[in-house]
């Protein structure tokens, strides 16, 4: 089952199917959403406010710029746990501080795709 939520752009309330968002961009006091094709979307909402309407949905927030629907993850470099690749070849670094909750959060997501 798909999870829509509804934001606020320039152009109205929008919805938007949670599965296809990429990742969220943090841009002044408005967030930028990147999808899996390559679309973007300006909301009118603090990346705080996203990541609140995403809480529980398979996504984390690498560092005070970048939300990442986890599921789209293409490579963790292990060794440092620096960065991360996604799909579309992005590269996305994590604040030293969040590594661990990464690795846990990477597992919960990956234990919950192999359930479904």
């Amino acid at each position: 089952m798909n999870y829509h939520i509804y934001v606020p752009t320039e152009k109205g309330k929008t919805k938007i199917d949670c599965s296809k968002i990429l990742y969220v961009e943090s841009s002044l006091q408005f967030s930028r959403v990147t999808f899996t094709n390559e679309e973007r979307l300006e909301l009118l909402l603090t990346i705080n406010e996203v990541e609140h309407l995403l809480f529980n949905q398979g996504f984390f927030r690498f560092n005070n710029k970048y939300l990442v629907n986890l599921q789209y993850v293409e490579v963790v470099f292990p060794k440092d746990a620096s960065k991360v690749v996604l799909e579309n070849g992005k590269e996305i670094f994590v604040n030293h501080d969040r590594k661990d909750d990464l690795f846990e959060s990477l597992k919960q997501v990956y234990d919950l795709h192999a359930l479904v």
